[in-house]
Order: C-alpha cells, then sequence, then structure tokens
C-alpha cells in the first residue's frame, strides 16, 4: 500500500506540471508591439569641396554637375532606403557627367577621377541594394565615396589654375 501511494504521488507529480502548462496555454497571450528601427547612414556631415572662381565660372555652364553636387551633398544622415534612391540617382548623375565634360575640363586626370567616384558610387550603390546590407561597409564606402569626390573636385581646380598659368606663360612670351 504504501508503495502504491508513493507511485500515485510521483505519477501526479509529473503530470501536475504539464496539466499547468495547458492552462497557460490556453490563456490569451498580450500581443507584442513590433518597433521598426530606421538605420540612419552617414552621421559624418559631408562639406562639399570649394570650387575656384576660375571652376566655378566652368561649372555654371554644365548643369548636369550641380546636380551633381546637390544629390551627393545630400548623401548625409539618411536611411537605408533613400540611401539606395540616392545612390542610384548618383551613379546616374556621374553617367552624365562624363559625356556632357565641358572642353575646357577634358583631360586624362579629370576622366581618371571621374571614373573613380563612378566606381565607389557603384561600390555604394551595391552594398546599399543587399538583402542584408553590412552597415559598417556602407559607411566606409560613404567615406571613400566623399574622399574620392574631394580629390576629383581638387583636380578640376588645378586643371583650370594650369590652364590659366600656361595662357599666361604663353602671353608672355609673345
Amino acid at each position: 500500500m504504501k508503495g502504491h501511494a508513493i507511485f500515485v504521488f510521483l505519477i501526479s507529480l509529473l503530470t501536475l506540471p504539464g496539466l499547468n502548462g495547458c492552462k497557460e496555454q490556453n490563456q490569451e497571450s498580450e500581443p507584442t508591439e513590433l518597433v521598426e528601427t530606421v538605420q540612419f547612414f552617414c552621421q559624418t556631415p559631408f562639406k562639399f569641396p570649394a570650387l575656384t572662381p576660375e571652376a566655378q565660372e566652368i561649372i555654371t555652364d554644365w548643369p548636369v554637375f550641380k546636380d551633381f553636387r546637390r544629390i551627393s551633398q545630400n548623401l548625409v544622415n539618411i536611411p537605408l532606403e533613400d540611401l539606395k534612391f540616392r545612390s542610384n540617382n548618383l551613379r546616374l548623375q556621374t553617367d552624365s557627367l562624363s559625356v556632357t565634360i565641358p572642353q575646357t575640363l577634358q583631360s586624362p586626370i579629370i576622366d581618371a577621377r571621374l571614373l573613380v567616384v563612378t566606381t565607389r558610387i557603384s561600390l555604394l550603390n551595391q552594398e546599399a541594394k543587399k538583402s542584408t546590407p553590412d552597415s559598417t561597409v556602407i559607411e566606409k564606402r560613404l567615406i571613400e565615396l566623399h574622399q574620392c569626390i574631394d580629390e576629383f573636385i581638387l583636380h578640376i581646380n588645378e586643371k583650370i589654375e594650369k590652364d590659366r598659368l600656361d595662357q599666361k606663360g604663353v602671353q608672355t612670351m609673345r
């Protein structure tokens, strides 16, 4: 009799938690609130490099460059969806830049710098469009893009300055 009582006691100990678990499942669970997080990229402000007054004059006749400048300045503190759109738009603008480059700026160094800018934009755009983009890679690509835009503008300024000095040298030789 004692063994039978212990057996019943052990069985009830084993089945009680299982029955209690069923009871908890039947209760309505509170709906969990989903919170959508939006990650912003390029927290570091980007100041578009200054153009010399001579370069400004040439740029006024190059409307695609104005769009390029505006879009590249807007690649700051933006969510991923906007980054996808803007980087693609900037890629298209860069393609247009290479086709419409003014005669006075046509040189191998300007073409090379523009090719680097195009490549950096394409790499950024490629990373942003991944199904699971890596935020550190995107930040790195943005910094690289800003650096190559700085170089591009520097070479525009230098090309115009060199042309001015060359023209001045030709005039003094006469």
